[in-house]
């Protein structure tokens, strides 16, 4: 189901024209859709007076049709024009609509634009402003979706000929989410192609820059991600994990390398993963894209501050991964992990010894990613390795007291544009940790390169065995 389900989203791509937002649950959402057959155009006539009615395109998101919504406008701001569909104010009757326009009104202009500007730049961009008018149009709807269609910023069939964002009245946070759909707004008016993890995630960081994010500034997407780690940072779902896992990258590149690299990141011309390493190289930092996930899926493990320049830690969140796969005894063997790319699985070592190797293989060409992060009498430590088809990472330390493990299926290449929509592939790979000798560490550790990757589990464990009892026999002869 899954690889039907990403081709087609894959081709929903081709398409894309329009940025959604589910709302019954969640607050804010973004996919492409297709647009439908052309059909005649409305009149597209000014309104400047509170009272004033315009028919707008509008999407029906449960019958997959454009459809015309008639609106009143009920509040003027500085930078925006408030509309609410004639419908909705006979649901929620004439009072109520009023005072939430004038609510909305007054968070976009003394807060909401000023504080996406910020981080996303001038709403005209390279695209221009294509009413010749500076607010931007407000629709409060009675769709269960609330969403940003870029179509309606260019001359064509179903545009609105202005720059806009669709609210669904009933969302929990509609100012957060105003303040995330502008972000959408004023993202393509500079680029129209990059992918939703990109997106989404500046999106959620413009509800925090704008300070809509509770106290501990955790969205509450946030933790379905931190108990489903094994969920793909580049692929998109839809899903609430995937706005949680977003988010919390786009907050670690903003603590890691400032406010100002989310400001030039709008406007760096390559997409996905790829344009984020390349928009890095620009401002002076030398990373791969694979590197960087590892240390934040390091800092989500431990989030500890005091080494390694803060590299894996926040300074503003505490956020850490509860997803972990606690292990009490070694030797420990999975020879049929599943893990989908840019997904990763940790494991706490309950009883860590000083001396250990951890190991894993999979098949294919893909990189196999370990990051061990340990604490022993001399403080914290992280060890990382990046190896093609499989990895070895042995550790020693004086009096460990703490070990997690964490496991990823990266790329080989890092990944551009042509990725976005789906659960993305996954790969069976093969997990190993044992404990080692000191002595004998360097010897033993190749004797078995994960051999167990292409045995059934039976014959795993008895080469394990055999290894155990080698291992043993060397340690205590004279």
């Amino acid at each position: 189901m899954k690889s039907i389900w990403a081709l087609c989203c894959l081709g929903l791509v081709a398409f894309s024209l329009v940025l959604i937002q589910p709302i019954p649950v969640f607050n804010d959402f973004s996919q492409y859709t297709i647009v439908p057959p052309k059909t005649s155009q409305i009149s597209h006539t000014p309104a400047h007076e509170v009272g004033d009615t315009k028919s707008f395109w509008a999407y029906d998101f449960d019958t997959d049709e454009f459809y015309i919504a008639d609106a009143y406008l009920l509040a003027i701001g500085d930078y925006c024009y408030i509309y609410f569909e004639d419908l909705v104010i006979s649901i929620i009757g004439q009072q109520e609509a009023n005072d939430r326009a004038a609510l909305y009104r007054d968070e976009f202009d003394t807060n909401i634009y000023s504080r996406v500007t910020d981080i996303a730049g001038n709403p005209n961009g390279t695209l221009g402003d294509v009413d010749g008018d500076p607010h931007i149009y407000i629709l409060i709807v009675e769709n269960r979706q609330s969403y940003y269609r870029q179509s309606n910023e260019v001359e064509g069939e179903y545009s609105n000929v202005c720059e806009m964002v669709y609210i669904c009245y009933r969302t929990n946070d509609p100012v957060s989410t105003i303040a995330h759909e502008f972000h959408h707004l004023v993202w393509f008016n500079y680029e129209w192609d990059e992918v939703h993890f990109v997106l989404e995630g500046a999106a959620e960081y413009a509800t925090y820059h704008a300070g809509y994010i509770p106290g501990n500034n955790q969205t509450n997407r946030v933790p379905y991600f931190l108990n489903d780690i094994d969920d793909s940072l580049i692929y998109f779902e839809v899903e609430p994990q995937d706005y949680g896992a977003c988010y919390l990258f786009t907050f670690y590149l903003a603590e890691q390398y400032g406010v100002q690299f989310l400001r030039d990141l709008v406007q760096h011309e390559a997409d996905g993963a790829l344009g984020l390493e390349t928009a890095l190289a620009e401002a002076g930092h030398s990373i791969t894209f694979n590197q960087l996930y590892l240390d934040w899926m390091t800092a989500l493990t431990i989030d500890e501050p005091g080494f390694a320049d803060d590299r894996y830690c926040y300074h503003n969140m505490n956020a850490t991964i509860q997803d972990f796969v606690s292990v009490e005894n070694l030797p420990y063997i999975d020879s049929t992990l599943e893990l989908y790319c840019y997904g990763s699985k940790a494991y706490r070592l309950t009883s860590p010894p000083d001396y250990f190797t951890v190991e894993m293989s999979q098949p294919g060409d893909d990189v196999a990613g370990l990051s061990v992060a340990y604490r022993d009498a001399t403080g914290w430590h992280v060890q990382q390795t990046q190896e093609e088809g499989s990895a070895i990472l042995s550790v020693s330390g004086e009096s460990i007291t703490i070990a997690h493990v964490v496991v990823s299926y990266l790329f080989a290449e890092t990944p551009g544009g042509e990725i976005d929509f789906g659960a993305g592939s996954h790969e069976t790979v093969q997990l190993f940790i044992h404990e080692t000798n000191v002595t004998t560490a360097a010897t033993n550790d190749l004797i078995l390169p994960l051999v167990v990757g292409g045995l059934p589990l039976s014959a795993a464990i008895i080469i394990l065995i055999l290894f155990l009892w080698k291992r043993k026999k060397t340690q205590v002869s004279p």
